[in-house]
């Protein structure tokens, strides 16, 4: 589908509609968004996780799994990532770089069993969120120039043994996200000045998951995750270029999630898994933004749902140390028609590695990760201008940092 062109950019809902239906949306949602690891020790091993589940983490990768733990168990960690953006852009030939700072992502998991066939958990973590800044001096301007998104979710889960083999679980998560959008408003008219929208909300979403085990060497996983509705209220205007802040408002969903996995351990000191995990940014469909002074404006994209593949492996030669290492091939969700340089999703790679050190009840995990696209955009994408302001080769390389500690008592 392609974006109807904005005409009447000297009317406050020519403005806002310029300045919010080629970037709002993207931004807060595309893959580049979505943020899957939430444990070293699963994301040091390519997040290949939930056919294994044998930790506090799994009130988010598997809550079925928790029904593996002996005790009350205790996971403190936080994942710290640089998104690196290059773009060079054939409006003016230059190369332009994002502000790119690491940003820590806290996880805090709490789980324990109830008797010998039920666990419960509660948990608090951040699966999607981040922020980008490319600044006011991008020919890209009026398309993005700063994002953020903080998001939260409060997971609590049961899991239940059904028999030596074979468990299930799920639970309820509730959400917060704040989100804020800046972009150049009408270059043409009022140099530097921006278009911003603050809003935020509070909404429910669920989790369901299995594990068999039907032997020792073999574990199968299964975890869905709703979507969750959100609708960010709050305010957004352009007093430079006649638009007054006021009430608005932006329809936010974020997708459900399939992941399927399969461990394979060959011996004590040996796990290898695979992961395949499905997105479905389908949800995008068409969000509506409404606003005190201007008339409901639909906004359509055109994203597409997209896999995400993990492979990694564990080699624990003793009960103290245990190495990991893993890869993860992510697909593009953004065609060139909907590109937005906010996000710069593409084809991506991501390597890991990590180390996970226990005494006594104590366990330390620390990961790193390096990821790594590159894409070239000459699809004619829409503009406030009816031109591709966004054309040009992207680069991005990103660092992860991630650290955790885990205490069983």
């Amino acid at each position: 589908m392609k974006l109807p062109k904005i005409k009447n950019l000297r009317t406050p809902a020519g403005v806002l509609t310029a300045a919010l239906l080629v970037s709002g949306q993207p931004d807060l949602r595309a893959n580049g968004f979505y943020i899957p690891v939430q444990d070293p020790f699963a994301a040091s091993r390519g997040n290949a996780f939930v056919a294994t589940a044998d930790r506090p983490s799994a009130i988010y990768y598997n809550p079925a799994g928790l029904t593996q733990l002996d005790s009350l168990a205790v996971h403190a960690g936080v994942y710290a990532v640089q998104l690196g953006i290059e773009a060079e852009t054939d409006i003016d030939g230059r190369t332009h770089e994002n502000d790119a700072e690491f940003i820590p992502v806290p996880q805090l998991y709490v789980a324990a069993p109830l008797n010998d066939s039920l666990a419960v958990g509660v948990g608090l973590n951040a699966p999607f969120g981040l922020r980008t800044d490319w600044g006011a001096s991008t020919p890209f301007g009026a398309v993005a120039t700063e994002t953020d998104l903080k998001y939260a979710t409060a997971w609590g889960v049961l899991a239940y043994e059904l028999s030596d083999s074979l468990s299930i679980g799920g639970g309820i998560g509730v959400t917060y996200a704040d989100g804020t959008l800046k972009q150049l408003a009408a270059p043409q008219l009022a140099p530097g000045a921006e278009f911003e929208f603050k809003g935020d909300d509070v909404a429910a979403n669920w989790i369901a998951s299995l594990l068999w085990n039907p032997h020792q060497q073999h574990s199968f996983g299964v975890t869905y995750r709703a979507k969750t509705d959100l609708d960010l209220e709050g305010s957004g205007g352009a007093p430079a270029v006649g638009l007054p802040n006021g009430r608005a408002s932006l329809d936010l969903v974020t997708p459900d999630t399939l992941v399927v996995g399969y461990a394979f351990r060959p011996d004590n000191h040996w796990t290898i898994e695979a992961n395949v995990e499905w997105v479905n940014w389908k949800r995008l469909a068409t969000s509506t933004l409404r606003q005190a002074f201007s008339p409901d404006t639909p906004l359509p994209f055109n994203w597409e749902s997209n896999f995400m593949y993990g492979i990694g492996m564990t080699y624990a030669p003793n009960r103290t140390w245990a190495f990991n290492a893993g890869y993860i091939f992510i697909e593009n969700s953004q065609p060139d028609l909907n590109f937005n340089p906010a996000i710069a999703d593409a084809d991506r790679h991501w390597l890991s590695a990590g180390v996970s050190y226990t005494a006594e009840d104590w366990t330390v995990d620390v990961a790193y990760q390096y990821a790594f696209s590159d894409r070239t955009v000459r699809d004619r994408t829409a503009a406030a201008d009816g031109g591709n302001l966004v054309a040009g080769d992207y680069r991005s390389r990103f660092h992860g940092l991630m650290l955790s500690f885990n205490r069983s008592f």
